[in-house]
């Protein structure tokens, strides 16, 4: 059973010239590493915040007892992203992430069903 949906697109300007201590606030350590070896700075985090408001929204909760670097967004190694929440949320569910790019947008999409079979 799907328990929410949620979806956010992102300006990738939206994080030209920010510092490393606003970064830090929403990113994890290791996605500030990763960061480095994507071809747009900008658009990695634009995408990445995307996607973090986007399982907000679909958890129903927004940015309340969680914060963005709780969240981390993660890729396998066929390069789709996946989610991991660093902080306990009480919910065993399973997390669908879509991400997408535009010149000037990144888009992403969350699905949260239940754990229940």
């Amino acid at each position: 059973m799907i328990l929410g949906i949620g979806i956010d697109i992102v300006s990738n300007s939206r994080f030209e010239g920010k510092s490393r201590g606003f970064l830090e606030k929403l990113f994890t350590e290791r996605e500030l590493e990763a960061a480095v070896a994507h071809p747009s700075l900008n658009e990695y985090y634009a995408s990445r915040f995307a996607a973090k408001e986007a399982f907000v929204k679909a958890l129903g909760t927004g940015f309340r007892n969680i914060a963005p670097a709780d969240i981390e967004i993660y890729e396998d190694e066929l390069g789709k992203p996946y989610i991991r929440v660093l902080k306990a949320l009480g919910f065993d569910g399973t997390v669908h992430l879509s991400i997408s790019h535009e010149r000037d947008s990144s888009i992403a999409m969350v699905v949260i069903e239940d754990g229940k079979k």
